[in-house]
């Protein structure tokens, strides 16, 4: 979710959510943030995440639930996690999935750029 915070402040998010998804507001809420809380902080310590782990700590957080939360993860998000993974080619497509992923970068842009409009990140 940093790399995504840095890639917001540098103008390159494309289709990513910053803050909308329901796994970056799980995280917010485990950090007690908001997306522009995170997003400040995280831009505030440049491209070190030692140091933002560092300021996390300094401001006060549940650490063992967000450990918690992320051993969980693997088992929370199991039906994503693949789809993730093709998405971000960690996994080879079939034919099929070829096709609808081609299909979805055609649309993805402009429905996320008007799910961000309608549903502002917390």
């Amino acid at each position: 979710m940093a790399d995504k915070a840095r890639m917001l402040t540098g103008g390159i998010i494309g289709s990513y959510l910053m803050g909308h998804s329901p796994v970056d507001k799980a995280l917010l809420a485990r950090l007690g943030m908001n997306t522009k809380e995170w997003v400040d902080l995280v831009t505030i310590h440049g491209p070190d995440d030692m140091a933002v782990l560092q300021a996390l700590r300094a401001r006060g957080f549940d650490e063992d639930g967000v450990r918690r939360w992320s051993a969980d993860f693997e088992t929370t998000y199991k039906s994503l996690i693949p789809l993730w993974d093709l998405d971000e080619g960690y996994r080879a497509p079939s034919s099929l999935q070829k096709s609808l992923l081609a299909l979805g970068k055609v649309v993805e842009g402009p429905l996320m750029s008007m799910y961000r409009k309608i549903s502002p990140a917390p």
